[in-house]
């Protein structure tokens, strides 16, 4: 087996709902929403928007790289029923050839 479809394999493995994977919606800026799959990884921080009262949750998500191709200011994902963004601060996190790893972000009011 070559790496490629080694790497392939356990991101498959890695994102199944039955192990660690939870289902998202994701839906590109200006594009047709999609059922995926994704690793969600709440942060703890509570990020100060310049609001006060207001700030954003974060998370980063882990998912294929044929999933979302090129992720754009203006993707959403949801998760659990809540809208999620693209943090267009931090955007995507680190990239190999079969995942990625998103920062995302939810406005809260506090």
């Amino acid at each position: 087996m070559t790496l490629s479809a080694q790497m392939a394999s356990d991101a498959a493995t890695f994102l199944d709902t039955d192990d660690f994977g939870e289902s998202v919606t994701y839906t590109p800026a200006g594009g047709e929403a999609s059922s995926i799959s994704a690793v969600v990884e709440k942060e703890d921080a509570f990020q100060e928007a310049y609001v006060r009262g207001e700030g954003f949750a974060t998370a980063v998500l882990h998912v294929k790289v044929s999933d979302v191709d090129s992720p754009q200011h203006g993707d959403t994902f949801t998760i659990s029923g809540k809208t999620w963004e693209l943090d267009p601060l931090r955007g995507v996190i680190e990239e190999d050839a079969a995942m990625l790893q998103i920062a995302i972000r939810r406005r809260e009011t506090g």
